[in-house]
């Protein structure tokens, strides 16, 4: 077998059954039998000619689905708000210990060396920045910065739309970092900064390479090598209601739906003054008046409307064929557009994995009052987050392991919202771990 170019191949070469194999990838959104089954790329890696793990068929499916939501009212909103349920209060130091019945509880902990980490390597921004990653394309790249002064790595995020697991990451443990991923006309391979794996397991390898990355993410089942987001699901609701809004963007502009039908004889511009017109002369008669019908009908500016057609009598003294504009009714409701579109909010709110309530799409329906959306927040905050906070606080905890602490851990500083009689902020502390 003989390779052509990237995606072609020459099969039985110098025989007279030759013949070609055109490689074709998964559809760009996913669902084919590609490197992951959900969200993949070509559907034999062995044969892709890049050094790294493609990340859906064109190496941009953060890509794609960045484009997705950016024509959307909905979806970043509600990431948002389930990044900020995951932050709660921040990151906090606890150590733990056991109170005086015998159970296991986080103490609150500090000290001057965590102080001076936490403020070295921007602890804060680096979780903030690492759930919008996790809550955005489920895959979290972490790069290890090994500061030899101090002894102790800097924490940072590695985006993920830049970055990628290098193909053999399975043996030679690499990840690539390229700013033009996905993107092949820019894209140039010597461009990339090819930056080894951490080992959480021999700690002197990674102060050896000063840059490593780790790569947390959950492990869903066929997608060995990229999670998704589960609200990368949703693309159909995501479209549709993008669809709804450029549907009544364009009605308002242009006017909805089909409004009128105009019926004129076919031979209605053959003839001028009892002559015959050339072809060409009657296709652009029928242009012209096309054009200007068209922007007639269309467009804020021309409501209540009003047309003068002047006609012909026939011998009979009756009017002869000539324009009709006939009203047509627009059968589809605003009740009926407002349903679709609430549909698709809910399913849009669902696959972010945000109660309807919380998410503002099911308003004036019950469950709203301010007793049950408090509620409602405990649960998604205490019940819809450790996941999420596990896999984001997984590197700090790792580093507190390198920096000698034994007993003390990285938690969120969570939030619970309580009735105004206990606290006139309506808020106290709580803690939520992640672990």
């Amino acid at each position: 077998m003989l390779q052509l170019g990237s995606n072609l191949y020459l099969m039985n070469q110098g025989t007279s059954s030759a013949s070609l194999l055109q490689m074709t990838g998964g559809p760009s959104y996913g669902g084919g039998a590609g490197i992951d089954t959900s969200f993949g790329g070509s559907y034999w890696p062995q044969l892709d000619l890049l050094d790294h793990v493609r990340w859906g068929f064109g190496d941009n499916q953060p890509n794609l689905m960045r484009k997705l939501i950016t024509r959307n009212t909905m979806v970043r909103p509600l990431l948002e708000s389930l990044r900020d349920m995951i932050y709660g209060s921040g990151v906090g130091f606890f150590k733990r210990s056991v109170d005086a019945k015998g159970q296991p509880q986080l103490v609150p902990y500090t000290d001057a060396l965590l102080d001076e980490w936490s403020e070295a390597t921007e602890l804060q921004d680096y979780f903030i920045s690492a759930i919008n990653q996790r809550v955005d394309t489920a895959n979290v790249f972490t790069r290890w910065e090994f500061d030899p002064r101090d002894n102790w790595f800097k924490l940072s995020v590695s985006d993920s739309f830049s970055t990628r697991i290098g193909a053999m990451a399975g043996r030679s443990g690499e990840y690539h970092v390229n700013p033009y991923f996905g993107h092949f006309p820019s894209f140039i391979s010597s461009d990339t900064d090819r930056i080894k794996a951490f080992n959480r397991l021999d700690w002197e390898y990674n102060k050896a390479r000063t840059v490593t990355i780790s790569h947390a993410k959950e492990n869903i089942a066929g997608q060995p090598h990229y999670a998704f987001a589960s609200w990368w699901c949703a693309q159909d609701a995501i479209e549709l209601a993008n669809l709804i809004m450029a549907f009544h963007k364009n009605g308002i502009l242009n006017g909805y739906n089909i409004k009128y039908l105009i019926r004129m004889p076919q031979d209605y511009f053959d003839s001028q003054g009892g002559r015959s017109v050339e072809a060409k002369d009657t296709k652009k008669r029928w242009g012209d008046f096309s054009d200007n019908l068209s922007k007639w009908l269309a467009g804020t500016d021309n409501v209540n409307k009003s047309m003068l057609i002047k006609y012909l009598r026939g011998t009979d003294g009756k009017m002869l064929d000539n324009v009709d504009v006939v009203p047509l009714k627009n059968e589809m409701s605003d009740d009926a557009y407002d349903k679709v579109w609430q549909t698709a909010h809910q399913s849009i709110a669902n696959s972010v994995g945000i109660l309807p309530t919380l998410a503002g799409v099911n308003p004036g329906k019950g469950n709203d009052s301010g007793s049950q959306i408090r509620v409602m927040a405990d649960f998604q905050s205490e019940y819809r987050t450790p996941i999420h906070r596990y896999l984001t606080l997984k590197p700090i905890n790792q580093h507190l392991k390198f920096m000698g602490y034994k007993d003390v851990v990285a938690a969120v500083k969570g939030v619970q919202l309580t009735t105004l009689d206990v606290d006139p902020n309506g808020k106290q502390a709580s803690l939520n771990t992640g672990q």
